[in-house]
């Protein structure tokens, strides 16, 4: 039995995402305390929970100091597109799958006109990155207790190496398109008088 109950790790993380505090460790964390499956089911409800508490106080409670942080945060002015207009869902997607800290793309989200939908939508492209890093503390885990089987081991890297190829794909192919549309819209522009 772990020594926190999986409920009580779910508000914890839902806080700290909630609060745009780095969770990382914790998303670890719950792989290597509740093993892959009861992990990934914690940290997929209590991000979800984190993520739209995230975008409920920086559109409300927590706005005016989110305006000030973003304002004197380097790192911040990359994500003023975001701020000074709507985001798209592709756009969106490309910036989940990117490794940009979740706390700035929560942010410049919730402060800028970028509609609910398509930031909960996108948010769904977290998923496998999650779900990598559970993994990565379940067999951290297991293999210091002796538990892992070199076969298991086995299948879950090349579970990983799966997954990294399809999110590296599935990311060239959003950027692609969202280059050609550009190059394609430029074309057009040209061409009227």
């Amino acid at each position: 039995m772990p020594a926190i109950h999986p409920c009580l790790y779910l508000l914890l993380l839902s806080a700290a995402v909630g609060l745009g505090l780095p969770g990382g460790a914790l998303v670890v964390g719950a792989g290597a305390l509740f093993g892959p499956g009861l992990g990934l089911l914690t940290v997929l409800i209590a991000q979800a929970i984190g993520l739209l508490l995230n975008w409920r106080l920086c559109r409300g409670l927590l706005r005016p100091k989110m305006e000030r942080w973003l304002a004197r945060t380097p790192k911040a002015r990359r994500l003023e597109p975001l701020i000074g207009q709507p985001a798209g869902l592709k756009f969106l997607l490309l910036l989940r799958l990117a490794l940009i800290p979740m706390n700035l793309v929560n942010a410049g989200c919730a402060l800028g006109p970028t509609r609910l939908q398509p930031y909960a939508l996108a948010s769904l492209a977290l998923i496998p990155r999650f779900a990598l890093m559970v993994l990565a503390g379940a067999t951290g885990a297991e293999s210091l207790r002796g538990n892992l089987s070199p076969l298991s081991l086995t299948g879950r890297w090349v579970a990983v190496a799966a997954s990294a190829a399809v999110l590296l794909r599935l990311a060239r192919r959003l950027q692609f398109g969202e280059n050609r549309n550009t190059t394609e819209t430029r074309q057009q522009e040209e061409r009227l008088p």
